[in-house]
């Protein structure tokens, strides 16, 4: 499992490494995992597509929305950073992720619906290989109060973001596990 994004990602606010939800998830999954967050400077740059796209890979989760500086910004990267991805890897399973909040301001509506576009266009063009989970289904055990500062995850936090992702990442390795 290869996972790119922001600080959240990296698994910042944690109290400790294994308590981000990637770490979580490879330890329910008993999966390796390959964490790709980088705090603030995650940003959809066409070289780090490149570079994913070559990893060998048994799923994939991009979420850097929080990095992206603005809504133009993410407008611009993210579906060719999906496209670059998928070109790769046609196949793949690509789990896409929005901010992990409930209670979403303009601006986050505004990115909402970017990353839904891009999930859209995919399954548009007859995708059957990705996949979408809202930030809201994300933080469905403990809403924004899973935060430190209505960003960063607490502990809990990660804990829900991995228990909405479980079901999702284990029928995934599930199903390529049946294709081996």
């Amino acid at each position: 499992m290869v996972f790119y994004g922001s600080s959240i990602t990296m698994g910042g606010c944690a109290n400790r490494p294994g308590n981000n939800y990637e770490n979580i998830l490879s330890r329910w999954l008993d999966a390796d995992h390959l964490n790709l967050g980088f705090a603030g400077c995650a940003m959809g740059e066409p070289e780090m597509a490149a570079y994913i796209s070559t990893l060998p890979m048994s799923l994939f989760v991009l979420d850097y929305d929080h990095n992206a500086p603005t809504v133009e910004h993410l407008q611009a990267t993210h579906e060719p950073f999906f496209q670059t991805i998928r070109k790769a890897n046609p196949q793949l399973p690509i789990v896409i992720l929005s901010r992990p909040k409930v209670r979403l301001t303009q601006e986050d509506t505004q990115r909402l619906a970017v990353i839904r576009r891009t999930y859209e266009n995919a399954k548009a063009a007859g995708d059957s290989h990705v996949y979408m989970i809202e930030g809201s289904e994300l933080m469905r055990l403990c809403g924004n109060e899973g935060t430190v500062e209505g960003c960063h995850p607490t502990d809990f936090g990660f804990y829900s973001i991995a228990t909405a992702l479980r079901p999702l990442l284990q029928n995934l390795l599930q199903a390529e596990n049946e294709e081996k």
